[in-house]
This record gives C-alpha cells, structure tokens and sequence, in this order.
C-alpha cells in the first residue's frame, strides 16, 4: 500500500516508521493542511491507496481537510485525534471517513485497519472497473487488448491497457505520472524515467492509426501527467 499521513506530531511519526511492520507498504509524511491541499488540488491523492489525517493540524482541521478531499477522491481515509467521543466520531464518519482512531493507538491495530479499508476499496473498484469504453470514436477493450473502430482493429500490449485503464478510471480528471507509475507499472514515478511518455505515445500512434481526432483525448497536462477527456 502507498499511504500519505498527514500528522505534525514528530513522535507519532517516528512512532509510524518504528513499528509499522510490513515492510511491503510505503508510508509519506506531510505535516499541514497547506501541503495536503496541494496533493489534493493536483490530483495526486489518486497516486495513493489510503489517507490518515490527525484531525487536530497546526493550520487547520483534518476535518475541512477531508471535506476538501471528498470532494476529488474515493481514497479510504482513517482519522486520528487526541481528543474526542462518540458525538467527534459521528461527525468525522458524517464527512466521509472510512474509520476513526484515538490517540494513543496501537500502530498494528492502525495498519490493519488501513489494510481492511484498502481490500474493500479494492473489491469494490474491480467490480465497478469497465473494461470496455470508448476514447473518441475509437472503442477500448481491454479484456481482448484491441483497439476496434469499424472493421479495424489494432492491439494493446497488457501495459498499454494498464494505462489506458488509470486514465480511464481518473474520470477527465488530470491523472498524475506518479499515480501512473504506481497502478500500471507497479513501482514508484523517476523523473529521470520516460517510460510513460514513450507509452503515452504509443497509445497515441495507435488510436490514430484508426481515427486521428481520437488520439487527441489523451492530453497533455504539463507539469503533471495526463488527462484522458472526450468519453
């Protein structure tokens, strides 16, 4: 799992990379409202499989910061306060959080609350997932890996599906390299690597080959990634 914190407190974070013991997730630490919005606005929550936010932030509350990311993200989120009770957790569980943790927690019990959070979401997302739909005028059938307008085709290797499927799924929204990286090539975004440029044009070469203006959905958003638009 890849799982952005949003906490200030230096203890609780060294609490988390000390004793978060599956070593298969990847935990990032972000420490204000301010940062958090930025992923948010950009999109790059969708980069990320799970949200915990300290209710209780130095510019703000965790919970304005939720509202604010319900708004672009299905993301499983965990709350996390010092301070609360029943009435607390209703109204944080009312403003879309997956679950709710007081302070002092047990880090295990935290992870796999998380993990459960994530294998729902997952479940959930396979079964609501098209694999067939349109781009332009040119139909996507990932179960087949073709590309069909007419009487013409041309394949996918399973990678370009994989794309096509991230894209597809951030619904017209800008859908961020990282984000890319981590659902169809399983490992985290390099600058320095233009896999997923090279990819991006090839999907396009090959969308054009059956309808040019097709080609064009697949939008460059500089200093982001990309945006899938005219389905």
């Amino acid at each position: 799992m890849y799982i952005l914190v949003v906490e200030d407190q230096q203890d609780i974070i060294e609490m988390l990379r000390l004793t978060w013991s599956d070593s298969r997730d990847k935990l990032e630490y972000i420490s204000s409202v301010r940062q958090a919005r930025r992923y948010i606005d950009s999109n790059e929550i969708s980069a990320y499989d799970c949200m915990i936010i300290d209710i209780n932030l130095p510019d703000g509350s965790g919970l304005e910061l939720l509202r604010e990311a319900r708004l672009r993200s299905e993301i499983p989120v965990v709350m996390i306060s010092g301070a609360g009770d029943a009435d607390s957790r209703a109204d944080a569980i009312s403003v879309g959080a997956d679950d709710y943790v007081m302070k002092p927690f047990s880090v295990k019990e935290l992870r796999a609350r998380a993990h459960r959070l994530y294998a729902t979401r997952q479940s959930t997302r396979s079964a609501q997932y098209e694999t067939s739909f349109s781009v332009g005028r040119v139909v996507c059938d990932l179960q087949r890996l073709l590309l069909e307008r007419s009487d013409m085709t041309v394949s996918l290797t399973a990678l370009e599906g994989r794309i096509l499927q991230v894209l597809h799924n951030s619904k017209g929204a800008d859908c961020p390299k990282s984000s890319i990286a981590r659902q169809a090539l399983f490992r985290e975004y390099d600058p320095r690597d233009k896999t997923i440029d090279v990819y991006i044009n090839r999907l396009r070469g090959k969308l054009a080959e059956l309808d040019d203006r097709s080609a064009e959905a697949i939008k460059t958003v500089r200093g982001v990634g990309y945006r899938l638009s005219g389905r």
